[in-house]
């Protein structure tokens, strides 16, 4: 009875052949996530350096403060602690140019798991005698038209239905922004997704919500100079 009992318990304690097949797969999804990753890190770090030496930018620079200053959208996207790293900079005439790695774990993150944080890539100007006015301009979603409905501001132009519809626009000024936006941006955006473009005082800060810590840096370098180029 007891030799009968111990078969069975060791018969219900091994694995079986569908664990067995299980597991063997599973170690090698994990050798190749693991050989792509190592790929992608790598094209990354080949890319940035690439950039850095291309476009005279240098690795060095702090923001932290400007970000904290200027109160920009992109610090609501936490509740708790970031990171901003791999920075680099690039001193103009007429503007300095930062390129940074947005760090976070979202507010809206399940906080019973250990969320993985998230990253966004964004370009920072700080111009030495541009002034621009203030504005927020960021993909709409479900919840941007829910808060339009109570009342929420949204500038819409009607001659481009496309960018407002795909688009929320605000400013402290609504009919500055209005009158001084400019209308090659308004048809340069609209046919792009993810763009998020904050304007305060002499700064400017641009980034893409569909790309993280591998977007191309050149992509994302020259559609921010265009939009900056735009802006008088």
């Amino acid at each position: 009875m007891m030799a009968s009992y111990a078969g069975g318990y060791l018969s219900r304690g091994s694995m079986s052949t569908f664990d067995i097949y299980f597991c063997i797969i599973l170690f090698f999804v994990l050798i190749i996530s693991g050989y792509y990753a190592s790929k992608r890190e790598k094209k990354f770090n080949v890319t940035r350096l690439d950039f850095i030496s291309k476009f005279s930018f240098k690795e060095e620079g702090d923001i932290y403060r400007e970000l904290h200053k200027h109160g920009f959208r992109l610090l609501n996207f936490t509740d708790e602690d970031y990171e901003v790293c791999n920075i680099i900079r690039k001193e103009c005439e007429k503007e300095d140019v930062y390129i940074f790695d947005f760090v976070y774990t979202s507010k809206y993150a399940d906080r019973s798991n250990s969320s993985k944080p998230s990253t966004l890539r964004a370009v920072f100007f700080k111009f030495k005698s541009k002034k621009l006015y203030s504005f927020e301009l960021f993909p709409e979603n479900v919840f941007e038209k829910i808060k339009q409905l109570f009342g929420f501001a949204d500038i819409d132009f009607s001659d481009h239905p496309n960018f407002s519809k795909r688009y929320v626009l605000k400013g402290e000024d609504e009919s500055e922004v209005r009158a001084r936006f400019p209308k090659q941006l308004i048809t340069n955006v609209e046919n792009l997704k993810g763009v998020c473009i904050e304007a305060r005082e002499s700064c400017l800060l641009t980034y893409n919500l569909h790309e993280g810590e591998f977007a191309d840096y050149e992509k994302l370098y020259k559609n921010a100079v265009s939009f900056a180029d735009s802006l008088k």
